[in-house]
């Protein structure tokens, strides 16, 4: 039978292939990774979303409401006017249009056809406006005025095509980084489609309002700034512009002190922070501070389903409101205005699940910076620290996943994994960091799995050869242990505390010569076969047969709890089936098998167990001084005429059972002598009345023989000849003899 050997190296090998091959996908990127990762950041968001509080900002919202009551759109700009001057008047802090105002109001008088403005039916409106020549009349005029006297930020977007050559420059300056370095990593757009000329002069700012879609069309982010005109200008997001045309009328119980502090001295100045001229690392705004990606883009905190109803008005209340009203809704407030009504609004998706006008999105990216809950995942920064978590995890799961079954290591392996998600859920809820969970388990995934497929090889042969080497003389649970678990299995061999069974035929050659080889082999297998299955049922293990001889051991390759106890019972429980099957020969006449008596030796020490022989045959045996002993125990069973003798080492394990002392022996080459015992049997028969009399009777005489007095022991023989003698008549009469001889010597 050959050995096997469990190999830790090859699990180790597979899994660094499976993390390596794991890594070089990750750094290509592909969709699928980046989805998970996003869904994965997507749950934590909705797990711990942005706490909304009184809310610094106001969505005015242009609703089915406003349109019902004022009109279809687009209305005239002399309305938006109205609603600029009633939101100064009020003390809004900012007023934000993510409203487009590129082309001239078609509602002015002045741009309606000559023609059709002399019709008598348009007499009636010249003289409610007061003006012999409607020309006058101008809305586009009206509303820039109304933008000049008010904080205003009006929209422009951006667009890959068009002339540079109509490209305007931006209102306000960008510090830091120069247009030159962001090129390298900025969104950029060829052209951007400005308000008119006549609104970008009034306003005090514009900004671009541009989400950053996903490929599954989920905003996460914004870019905080984007190039245009062909690299040449900076523009800041609608968001960014409006915090820095507000910040001093900002009531200060929505902003941070420093913020406030730095808006009281001056204006306030955009500054990109970049790493090495390679990356944007944060854009500061008076002193606030908004973490961004590498190419400057804002992880946006979104918070709850119901704040979108909570920072919302309509055109209405505020059109048809009361000054009071109006102020107790916007005062030291940003206001942002845009469209939700059907057919109207840019409808968003957000990591929330619903979707959202974009106006909502940019009020989002205020709060989170008012209120410092900003969401930080820096590419440059983040990626190593995940690569590192994962090799970490992976290299500690490779050092202790070949010294443990599969099975544990499949827990461990999913411990990992969901403390690696745990860990990045709880960096999320309490610092706003996203650490990516999905590469760690990536990598740790493929390393295990890479791992286990050899482990799982490794199992099957090791199975196979348990079962093949034990699968006869193991108990089933045991070998069960020894499948799920091989490592408990000590091939290489180990010094462990066992108990040693010896048994073998008594006169044996003398019966095999007045039989036939097939008799002789008949005997043999049916004497084996229930002895067999009776130390494979006390969860021992069948060392080998030798000849007649049966050698057997407990607590090896596994813990067998309380082993001399399960040796013990195993061999009473022999005496009794050769009872049986001696029963049985007697029965079967065509058999011509002769009854048969065996002797067991039992001792409880340590030995050497392990896998023992040649390189190309080994088998799972037990050596050491102790085997020796407890052979030669089996053999003084025919000098003392008793079916089972232990030594003191076992009885002191098992002194609830029926023994008696046989005195002391000295082994050869020992210079100690053996105390041994003859077992009688378990404990139901060591509580009879019979048996306890008999037991004292027994030690008295055996000592009366020690202390040379041939007649007291005698005596006391006497006493247990006059009973139940258990089975050891022949003992009785040996140390009766023994008396016998020391009387005479006497």
């Amino acid at each position: 039978m050959a050995g096997w050997r469990k190999n830790i190296l090859g699990p180790r090998v597979a899994g660094i292939f499976g993390a390596i091959l794991a890594l070089a996908l990750i750094f290509q990127q592909p969709t699928l990774i980046n989805v998970a990762r996003d869904r994965v950041f997507d749950q934590f968001q909705r797990f711990s979303p942005r706490h909304y509080d009184e809310s610094p900002v106001r969505v005015v919202e242009i609703d089915d409401a406003a349109l019902e009551r004022y009109g279809q759109w687009p209305w005239p700009r002399h309305r938006f006017a109205t609603l600029v001057d009633k939101l100064n008047e009020a003390g809004a802090a900012a007023i934000v249009f993510d409203v487009i105002f590129a082309e001239p109001d078609r509602t002015s008088p002045g741009n309606v056809a000559s023609g059709w403005l002399d019709r008598p039916e348009l007499s009636p409106i010249k003289s409610q406006l007061g003006a012999a020549n409607l020309d006058e009349v101008d809305h586009d005029r009206r509303f820039a005025a109304s933008l000049a006297a008010a904080p205003t930020i009006l929209h422009l977007t951006a667009r890959a095509g068009g002339s540079d050559s109509d490209c305007p420059p931006a209102l306000s300056k960008v510090q830091g980084m120069t247009a030159n370095e962001l090129a390298r990593v900025a969104p950029s757009f060829r052209n951007v489609v400005p308000a008119l000329p006549i609104f970008r002069e009034a306003a005090s700012g514009e900004g671009f309002a541009r989400a950053a879609l996903a490929d599954d069309a989920i905003v996460r982010s914004v870019p905080l700034i984007a190039l245009a005109c062909d690299g040449a200008e900076i523009f800041p997001s609608l968001a960014l512009e409006a915090l820095r045309v507000a910040a001093p009328r900002l009531d200060p119980k929505f902003a941070p002190t420093p913020f406030v502090k730095a808006a009281e001295k001056g204006p306030c100045r955009i500054h990109v922070t970049g790493v090495a001229q390679e990356s944007v690392s944060e854009v500061i705004l008076c002193r606030l501070r908004f973490p961004t990606t590498d190419d400057g883009q804002l992880w946006i905190h979104y918070s709850g389903i119901e704040s979108v109803m909570k920072r919302r008005l309509s055109v209405v209340d505020i059109l048809d409101g009361t000054p009071d009203e109006i102020s107790d809704a916007v005062k030291g407030r940003i206001v942002m205005i845009g469209a939700s009504a059907e057919g109207l609004r840019d409808v968003l998706v957000t990591p929330m699940g619903d979707d959202r006008p974009g106006v909502h999105i940019h009020a989002e990216v205020i709060e989170q910076a008012l209120a410092g809950e900003t969401l930080f995942r820096a590419w440059g920064i983040m990626r190593p620290i995940e690569i590192i978590l994962a090799l970490i995890t992976s290299l500690f799961l490779l050092l202790v996943l070949p010294r443990i079954a599969a099975a544990t290591g499949f827990v461990i392996w999913v411990l990992l994994s969901v403390g690696t998600m745990v860990g990045s859920y709880l960096a999320f809820s309490a610092s706003g960091l996203l650490l990516d969970p999905v590469t760690p388990n990536l990598v740790l995934g493929a390393s295990f799995l890479s791992a286990f497929v050899i482990m799982f090889q490794q199992e099957q042969i090791a199975r196979k050869f348990i079962r093949g080497a034990f699968g006869k003389f193991l108990s089933p649970l045991i070998l069960d242990r020894l499948e799920k678990d091989p490592s408990l299995l000590k091939l290489e061999g180990e010094q462990r505390e066992i108990t040693a069974f010896f048994s073998d035929i008594r006169g044996f050659t003398s019966i095999s010569e007045a039989l036939s080889p097939p008799q002789v082999t008949a005997m043999l297998n049916q004497y084996f076969t229930p002895m067999t299955r009776i130390v494979v049922e006390h969860k021992g293990l069948v060392d080998k047969y030798m000849g007649d001889g049966l050698a057997a051991m407990w607590n090896a390759p596994i813990d067998v709890d309380n082993h001399p106890a399960q040796a013990a019972r195993a061999a009473l429980a022999m005496l009794k089936s050769l009872d049986d099957l001696n029963a049985s020969w007697r029965r079967d006449k065509a058999l011509g098998l002769p009854e048969i008596k065996i002797g067991i030796g039992l001792h409880t020490a340590e030995a050497r167990v392990g896998n023992f022989g040649s390189e190309d045959h080994l088998e799972y045996s037990m050596l050491g001084d102790m085997v020796n002993l407890t052979s030669r125990l089996e053999s003084l069973t025919k000098e003392y005429g008793v079916p089972i003798i232990m030594s003191e080492d076992t009885r002191n394990r098992i002194p609830e059972f029926a023994a008696v002392p046989l005195g002391t022996f000295t082994v050869k080459g020992r210079s100690d002598p053996t105390v041994i015992f003859a077992l009688i049997g378990d404990e139901t028969v060591a509580e009879k009345p019979s048996f306890q009399s008999f037991r004292q009777s027994f030690e008295s005489a055996v000592i009366a023989i020690d202390e040379a007095e041939p007649d007291l022991a005698l005596e006391h023989f006497e006493n247990c000849r006059s009973g139940d003698t258990f089975g050891i008549d022949q003992a009785i009469e040996r140390f009766c003899d023994q008396a016998r001889a020391l009387r005479q010597m006497s």
